[in-house]
């Protein structure tokens, strides 16, 4: 008898008995086919979004630093975002850019290819522990309050929502410019010229656009679609709950690193008290005010940073997954938000000299790799951003100073007590709020020198310090009192400090995130209407410049801009975007004539109330008509001034091959 091993399996032959061969490469020939035919059948059934799944659940079970069911999908979360924004430059140029069969395909070969060369089955994760409960329990209660406000809303109302802070017409811009063009707008410099005026498209295209480009991929995943909506509307409405799954994804991030600081020992009892904390100050502090001013690459930067937070806290088991898991970290965080960067590199540096990196071959290899992602975007940044970036004005809200010092306090009490920096979890933790804190004091130092005060991006380094001390905070798990009612009771009045008041030193009542709950914060849905109401009218434009002065001032600013970009026409409308900013100069006839006669395209205005006005006769000494009581908010100029339509019909009718008027009836009238 002999006994033949071959490709992994043994067989036993007797004397003249032929040896059979091993079916392996049989069963990777065929497991390669079915990465291809899977993506071509749920294609074919419009069920492309099936694959999102399949993907994800297939390279969880090839984890293996992690057990449980919550630890393998939010690592598979933590890796894929990079190796999207990684196989997007391929996705680019490659003739088949974003259809949903060739990246489906292309991922699911990848998962084949990993199995095959590390030798990994798909293992089923370990059972669902207690530890898992309160994770699950923790991330529905707030997602499900995250989700109420857009749920119960139309179009308009989700939409108005997230457009005061108005940056988020230019991050649909983006989003739906690569979805046009079928890849990186930076690698398709003409190609974006169609979608932003000359004199920005530069700027637009070499904004940080992991994010965006990710968003693009899902789209077309979503609607099972190779190409991008030809509806303005519909990409918007993608666009809304992908910004709502990006905060989604900040929640299941920051409670998962916070669990991961907890550690194993701490008991379910005083876990769901921590979980409950970290969840109501995820939605009722700071953290929800990133949703509804319109950023999703923040939102995204800010889960990869806690993410990270979390694996250097406490490392996966497998050293080949942890580090190609942080090497993935800071390629995603220079991809979506490389303010971050920073903190993150410093992070990865605390775990490198933890792990003596220097020592390993394969580290510096892993370095090499992830070079030119990690410096792409930054560089391309640069190249387009002004050299006093940092100073720059934005619409980011004032964060919450008295919340965020206790927030930082009660972190360092919970895990530096009783020789809590002894334990290497605590003291990375630890490093984490102090990297973050010195960033952000970096930041304020330098904008009080050079502009004396703190605007925009220090704000912006203050959601960075609020999220990894809310996974540092994890580390009360282990303070709390063992019983449940003594747990509960040291944490409830925070609780309800943080959803009772808000501002900046917590002296607005209610918080943001009650009064979005409440539909006491509804936004502008009004703009949101109209620019959905002239996009559907006009779904390209028309070859003109929609211009909306039905109501009033901010209405139609909202209306005009985010219809621009919905008609793929904002190439026109930079230009009345800062025209019609009502915080700009008051506006004479005078110069709303200049403006049509400078158009290159004719000029489109659409009117309705016969009050709406915003003109002036004297743009140094303004006279309001709104400042006299019970005058409607529309009737927003000077009396003695043309109203809009009377503005608009002087203009038809003097300019009638350059104007045309729409007298139309918004939706909620």
């Amino acid at each position: 008898m002999t006994a033949v091993t071959s490709g992994g399996n043994t067989v036993t032959a007797g004397p003249g008995t032929p040896v059979r061969r091993s079916r392996a490469p049989l069963g990777w020939s065929a497991a390669f086919a079915l990465a291809w035919l899977l993506p071509l059948a749920t294609h074919l059934l419009h069920a492309d979004a099936l694959l999102l799944v399949v993907v994800v659940a297939g390279l969880a079970g090839l984890q293996r630093g992690t057990a449980g069911w919550f630890d393998r999908v939010v690592v598979s979360l933590a890796q894929l975002f990079p190796a999207l924004c990684v196989a997007g430059l391929l996705f680019s140029v490659w003739p088949w850019h974003l259809h949903p069969v060739a990246v489906g395909g292309f991922a699911l070969s990848v998962l084949v290819l990993l199995s095959l060369l590390t030798g990994r089955r798909p293992a089923r994760p370990g059972r669902w522990r207690a530890r898992d409960w309160v994770l699950a329990v923790g991330f529905g209660g707030v997602t499900a309050l995250a989700l109420e406000p857009f749920v119960l809303r139309d179009l308009g109302g989700r939409l108005g929502l997230l457009i005061p802070g108005e940056d988020m017409s230019r991050h649909f811009l983006l989003f739906d410019m690569i979805g046009q063009v079928g890849g990186y707008a930076f690698l398709n410099p003409e190609e974006s010229l169609r979608y932003a005026p000359a004199d920005l498209a530069e700027g637009i295209r070499n904004y940080p656009q992991g994010t965006h480009f990710s968003f693009a991929v899902l789209d077309h995943f979503i609607r099972s679609s190779p190409t991008a909506a030809a509806d303005g509307t519909v990409s918007m409405n993608v666009m809304v709950w992908l910004c709502v799954a990006a905060f989604v994804f900040l929640i299941l991030a920051v409670l998962w690193s916070a669990r991961r600081v907890a550690g194993a020992g701490a008991s379910p009892v005083r876990l769901l008290a921590t979980i409950g904390l970290i969840a109501a100050w995820l939605f009722f502090g700071d953290p929800v005010s990133v949703l509804i001013s319109g950023y999703p690459n923040e939102l995204v930067g800010l889960a990869l940073a806690a993410l990270l937070t979390g694996l250097v806290a406490r490392p996966l088991a497998s050293y080949g997954e942890q580090l190609a898991t942080v090497a993935l970290l800071l390629v995603g965080v220079s991809f979506s938000y490389h303010l971050f960067l920073p903190y993150s590199m410093v992070m990865a540096g605390i775990w490198a000299w933890r792990e003596r990196l220097w020592r390993r071959p394969v580290a510096w290899l892993v370095v090499v790799l992830i070079a030119a992602p990690v410096l792409l975007t930054p560089l391309l940044n640069a190249k387009a951003a002004s050299g006093y970036q940092l100073t720059l004005p934005g619409t980011a809200r004032t964060t919450d100073r008295a919340a965020t010092l206790v927030l930082i306090a009660l972190v360092l009490f919970c895990l530096t007590r009783r020789g809590g920096l002894r334990a290497p979890g605590n003291r990375n933790a630890v490093l984490g709020v102090a990297a973050a804190g010195a960033m952000a004091a970096a930041v304020a130092t330098y904008q009080l020198i050079t502009i004396g005060r703190t605007i925009y991006y220090f704000e912006k380094t203050l959601h960075l310090v609020i999220i990894v001390a809310l996974v540092g905070l994890g580390g009360l798990a282990r303070v709390l009192p063992r019983r449940a009612v003594p747990a509960f009771a040291v944490v409830l009045p925070l609780v309800v400090a943080m959803v009772v008041a808000g501002g900046r030193w917590h002296n607005q009542r209610p918080s943001v995130g009650l009064r979005v709950a409440a539909a006491l914060e509804r936004g502008s849905p009004d703009g949101a209407r109209d620019a959905i109401l002239m996009t559907r009218m006009f779904p390209d434009g028309g070859g003109m410049m929609n211009v909306d002065l039905m109501s009033s001032p901010y209405r139609n600013w909202y209306a005009s801009t985010y219809a621009s970009v919905m008609q793929r026409n904002y190439r026109y409308a930079q230009v009345w975007y800062l025209w019609q900013d009502p915080l700009s100069r008051p506006k004479t006839l005078e110069t709303l004539e200049t403006l049509v006669l400078d158009s290159p395209v004719p000029v489109r205005f659409f009117v309705f109330d016969p009050q709406a006005s915003f003109l002036v006769l004297d743009p140094d000494h303004p006279s309001r008509a709104s400042a006299k009581p019970g005058v409607s908010r529309s009737a927003y100029g000077d009396p003695a001034a043309k109203s809009n339509i009377a503005a608009a019909e002087y203009l038809a009718a003097k300019y009638p091959a350059k104007v045309q008027i729409v007298h139309a009836v918004p939706p909620n009238r």
